[in-house]
């Protein structure tokens, strides 16, 4: 199609935008032979001419190849005689368009678009909202833009929903943030989001733990072997105690700069002395209360870090084989049954265990009603209960290590039913 100005011009329908789709719809129809659609969308270009369109659409042309340069081409591709005829005359009054474009930067002399007569015809939206994210400027952009209009504050005293509380499991005050926290805390401020949103009055209170053996051991670790011998546990625990506050700084930005909603400015320490009063008046109302009692329990030690250890805080190295320990309680209290069998001798229940450490706490031996168990005498003259299956091997057992003691070699130790 050919305007007044020698342009090319393809007017688009109502929701069309017209980019590469208006040069190949033109090539289309006058015969050009196409193998790679794909290869040839990115030689398609806006004029460097004043924009035609209906709807606001723009017109599109052809980037300038010259008719019968065939090696301008991708490999394959061909005109017929009548698209190089078009193609020829289509690309002069291109070349004339673009020739008559002012350089990019300079307004073209003559009518402003705002006074072409299709100027009143276009409505466009204009914004100044970028294309691109640039998540480096804008997101410290909104996050000080929540904090100066106070976002979450005015969304808690303008809700007038229920009040929703999430409890925060507070992390360890040791150290810089990892992917497990942002996990954490980003997931939490879902769900305090989703509140707001539905009107609740969300009151959310981080914390950090601020006890512990995670912290002494950086505090520790930052030491050197001088230090940690005049080292007691009072400057220990002050040293952990400003470790932790300057760990707690740190991580707070970090929560910050992740997004996360909440009451940054009154955080709860548990090293805060209010913080461990409560603790010490609920563990009171607990024992007032009698939910506390006191047992036995074998607890764990580190002679590396000189402090108990919990559960979850013991690690066995590579390769490590736990020995095993075979052990004999004293029966106290015998059934009648028992009594008869025994004949009044000495008798025991033989156990075994992997963990010797938590024999001095054993007060009673579990046993299986689905097993059968047997009453066996030693040479010793010592009656043993042992699983009835486990008899022989148990021999074999007692055997072999009176072997391995040296010396002359005692009778065979067989147990006897």
């Amino acid at each position: 199609l050919k305007t007044p100005k020698g342009e090319i011009a393809l007017w688009g329908g109502r929701g069309w935008t017209m980019r590469g789709v208006s040069f190949l719809c033109i090539v289309a129809i006058m015969g050009i032979t196409m193998r790679s659609v794909s290869a040839f969308v990115p030689s398609v270009h806006r004029l460097a001419t004043p924009s035609l369109g209906l709807g606001g659409r723009s017109l599109q042309a052809a980037s300038p190849l010259r008719a019968g340069t065939r090696s301008s081409l991708p490999s394959g591709w061909g005109f017929s005689g009548r698209a190089r005829l078009f193609h020829s005359t289509t690309m002069k009054a291109a070349d004339a368009a673009a020739a008559a474009a002012p350089p990019k930067g300079k307004k073209k002399p003559g009518k402003s678009k705002e006074d072409s007569k299709y100027s009143k015809t276009v409505n466009l939206p204009e914004t100044n909202f970028n294309q691109r994210a640039n998540a480096v400027v804008r997101e410290p952009e909104l996050q000080a833009f929540w904090k100066d209009e106070k976002v979450y504050e005015k969304a808690y005293e303008d809700n007038t929903g229920s009040k929703f509380v999430l409890h925060d499991g507070p992390p360890y005050a040791n150290g810089d943030l990892h992917i497990g926290h942002a996990l954490n805390k980003i997931l939490k401020d879902f769900i305090n989001r989703y509140q707001i949103l539905k009107g609740s009055k969300v009151k959310f209170v981080p914390g950090w733990d601020c006890h512990g053996l995670p912290i002494e051991l950086k505090v520790l670790q930052s030491m050197k072997s001088a230090e940690k011998r005049e080292l007691t546990p009072v400057k220990l625990r002050k040293k952990a105690a400003s470790f932790a506050r300057e760990t707690v700084d740190k991580q707070m930005d970090s929560f910050k700069r992740y997004g996360v909603w909440g009451d940054w400015e009154r955080p709860y320490l548990t090293l805060l002395p209010e913080y461990e009063a409560a603790q010490i008046k609920v563990f009171g109302e607990m024992v007032e209360g009698g939910h506390i009692y006191r047992g036995r329990k074998p607890v764990n030690w580190s002679p590396s870090s000189r402090t108990a250890l919990a559960e979850a805080e013991l690690e066995y190295p590579e390769g490590h084989v736990s020995r095993s320990l075979w052990a004999a309680f004293p029966v106290t209290m015998m059934s009648e049954a028992l009594k008869e069998k025994a004949g009044g001798e000495d008798v025991r229940v033989a156990v075994w265990t992997t963990t010797p450490w938590t024999l001095p706490a054993n007060l009673a031996v579990a046993v299986n009603e689905r097993l059968d168990y047997a009453l066996v005498k030693a040479p010793s003259g010592v009656c043993y209960i042992v699983a009835k299956d486990l008899v022989d091997n148990l021999s074999k057992k007692m055997q072999g290590e009176a072997e391995e003691e040296g010396g002359e070699k005692p009778p065979p130790p067989v147990l006897e039913e």
